[in-house]
């Protein structure tokens, strides 16, 4: 297998200059073949399919450029220039289609913004004067589109940017700027966490875009607003602490929320933060979080056999993919290469990566509405936050997420087979047919270490009460009014197990218990109410990110109308 990490120390600059052009490789065949209509032919995403080659001929330029401002080769800028001229020209059979309402080609006009800010002597000029019209042209349009009120609002930004550097303010509405600045300002929720969007929403997004591409604007775009590039500074700086409990000593990060297909994008912000930071240590250890967040995925079967990359996370899985997924979209991991920019001498490279340094057990951060909780070098996130509902619901609606059991997607698929989802609780109002799982909080609080919430699953309210102590082990509390009998799951933590059997222990007593065991890993459920309940457990098959098999305990009780409340604690052992 052509595995674009093998062969690689990822030790030194020139290591990670060796890995991008080892990724890219593997493309130049397709560039050669089919120029700006890139395609795997393994399937498509909601956009069509000339917006999905689009992504497949840009996305590489997040790892190519910061490679080339860096001083590192790349040999296959004809090839690069070629798809972008053909994929701009509104004559060429190639042509990429014109922008529209809430269109994929938004997002790929970003890494060509920030070509043309950062190289326009690869990006532009070589282009002929007719080329470069159709291209200008081509990105102007970006502006006068609607788009999701997200992150997506940078996109325009970079686009904007890119023309004024190369001499075409002339196109720019810099009232469109002006406003779609205001509106990202307005998403900062405090000590460094954005929601993103007007729905709040909290993921990855946060780092490898809002605060990422608050990093380029402040680093590469001459005459940047300076009060802006002070915000934007000082935000990052104040999201280097609590973003540290979203990754692993090891290197692992925590999965939480969409597009974990693209992999380690997840280590962009660690690896942008050092443009903004000029403290040593703090460089150092943002050195280590990045490159340890990359190494992890060297010996992971996420390539095929030519070296592409596939979707999924872990292994190839299409069952936890998003509709706009496309083949080609898992290259947006290059964003990671950012810090490739820097120069040779920087304290980057130059310094040693160090250990994360993490001083507090259990960590309360009310403004992303979770509780932090650390055991053995690894991360529990106890979790509340807004409910993206236009995606995978269980990508943000789970009670807890952890940096090393993955996340089990698709919950209640197999729920009808009393096959559960990992830390969820559910109801069935006809014996185990159909069940329904949170879709929707209604308020949050957090105070110290204990999190309530108010929530619905659309026929019914939870206040839901979870106590996050020390070592693994937590209590939750769920109080809520039947209005007629009911069955109700409550669901632990995953335990990945594929090339290994899981010993599941259970107890049926005052206090009922399951305890799933896989080698030195633990994770038990035990009841502290009086409630009859059934310890179960369920294999789990693609539904996890990390384990194509899992298994997940749960307590399946059955109630009758009236008001109850379910108490149970929760260990896990890693």
């Amino acid at each position: 297998m052509n595995n674009p990490f093998n062969n690689n120390n990822l030790q030194t600059k020139q290591d990670y200059q060796k890995l991008v052009n080892d990724m890219v490789e593997p493309l130049v065949p397709y560039y050669k073949r089919q120029s700006s209509l890139i395609d795997f032919g393994t399937g498509g995403a909601w956009f069509d399919m000339k917006a999905s080659s689009l992504e497949g001929a840009v996305r590489p330029l997040w790892g190519i450029i910061p490679l080339v401002l860096g001083g590192g080769d790349f040999e296959h800028w004809p090839l690069i220039q070629k798809a972008i001229i053909e994929g701009t020209d509104p004559e060429h059979t190639n042509f990429w289609g014109h922008v529209g309402d809430h269109d994929q080609r938004s997002v790929e006009m970003a890494v060509i913004g920030f070509l043309l800010i950062a190289l326009p002597e690869f990006g532009f000029t070589p282009l002929t004067d007719k080329q470069k019209d159709n291209l200008v042209d081509w990105l102007a349009r970006i502006q006068y589109k609607t788009m999701p009120q997200n992150n997506w609002l940078f996109f325009t930004i970079l686009v904007q940017e890119g023309l004024k550097n190369i001499g075409r303010s002339d196109l720019i509405d810099q009232d469109i700027q002006d406003q779609y600045f205001e509106k990202i300002e307005n998403w900062y929720l405090g000590e460094g966490w954005y929601g993103d969007g007007d729905v709040n929403t909290i993921d990855h997004y946060g780092g490898y875009a809002l605060h990422y591409y608050g990093i380029l604007y402040s680093t590469f775009v001459k005459n940047a607003n300076p009060r802006l590039k002070t915000i934007f500074s000082q935000r990052a700086k104040s999201f280097y602490k609590p973003f540290k409990y979203w990754f692993s000593d090891k290197g692992d990060v925590l999965p939480l929320g969409r597009s974990m297909v693209y992999r380690f994008a997840t280590a962009a912000f660690w690896g942008a933060y050092p443009l903004i930071e000029f403290e040593a240590q703090k460089v150092r250890e943002a050195k280590g979080i990045w490159e340890r967040q990359i190494k992890i995925w060297a010996d992971k079967p996420i390539f095929d056999p030519d070296g592409i990359l596939t979707r999924g996370y872990s292994y190839p899985n299409l069952m936890m993919c998003e509709t706009y997924n496309s083949p080609t979209s898992p290259y947006w991991c290059m964003k990671a290469f950012i810090p490739l920019c820097l120069p040779d001498d920087s304290e980057f490279w130059q310094a040693d990566a160090s250990p994360m340094t993490i001083n507090d057990d259990v960590y309360s951060m009310p403004q992303s509405q979770s509780v932090a909780q650390r055991i053995n070098g690894e991360s529990i996130v106890h979790f509340s936050g807004p409910i993206n509902t236009l995606f995978q619901k269980d990508k943000y609606n789970k009670f807890a997420y952890t940096t090393w059991t993955g996340i089990d997607t698709h919950s209640l698929l197999y729920a009808d087979a009393l096959s559960f989802g990992d830390n969820i609780l559910a109801f069935s109002f006809d014996s185990g047919i159909n069940w329904q799982m949170r879709h929707r909080n209604k308020e949050t609080k957090i105070e110290n270490n204990v999190i309530k919430t108010t929530w619905m699953t659309g026929r019914v309210n939870v206040d839901t009460e979870i106590t996050v102590l020390e070592n693994g082990r937590s209590i939750r509390r769920h109080t809520f009014v039947l209005s007629e009998d009911a069955w109700v799951s409550e669901s632990g933590f995953a335990i990945g197990h594929w090339y290994n059997e899981p010993n599941v222990i259970l107890v049926k007593e005052r206090e009922t218990s399951i305890s799933v065991q896989v080698g030195s890993e633990e994770s038990s459920i035990r009841s502290l109410d009086e409630y009859e309940k059934e310890p179960l457990s369920s294999v789990r098959i693609h539904t996890n990110i990390v384990y194509p098999r899992a298994s997940v305990p749960f307590l399946l009780t059955k109630l009758k109308a009236g008001r109850h409340t379910l108490i149970s604690e929760f260990l896990v052992v890693v």
